[in-house]
């Protein structure tokens, strides 16, 4: 599982890297990327408790300070995990050597994870509205 993420950031970087060059810091822009993936994971799970406990479990509304502070805790793991003393130069190499068939392939389940997060976060807040005006 964690081969897979590290490769999710290879695309992402590679792929920024590709669109506008060094010197706007891919590697920073992967895991910015991440990251927001990462906590809209975590928040849909919330939302999902919520849903399925009827507000049970997990109260609606998180302040503002505790969410900044998840934030900045998810992107400084990714930063460490990822980032920090050229870890993202040795993941390319890793993974270098893909066929431009198999980046293709991979580089579309990668932005199905990333883009797909928050799409379905964005799902889960309108469908748990939805069920709210139902009364259910």
């Amino acid at each position: 599982m964690w081969k897979a993420y590290k490769y999710i950031y290879y695309w992402l970087y590679t792929w920024n890297r590709g669109l506008w060059g060094e010197s706007d810091l891919p590697e920073l822009n992967a895991v910015l990327a991440l990251s927001l993936a990462f906590v809209c994971n975590i928040l849909s799970l919330m939302v999902l408790v919520y849903i399925a406990t009827g507000g049970l479990i997990i109260q609606p509304g998180i302040p503002k300070i505790e969410s900044i502070f998840l934030l900045l805790i998810v992107m400084a793991l990714h930063y460490f995990s990822l980032m920090h003393n050229g870890k993202y130069q040795r993941i390319e190499k890793e993974f270098q050597n893909e066929s431009k068939g198999e980046r293709k392939r991979k580089g579309a389940l990668a932005l199905i994870y990333i883009f797909g997060s928050m799409v379905f976060y964005m799902f889960l807040l309108f469908f748990g509205i939805w069920l709210k005006k139902q009364g259910l």
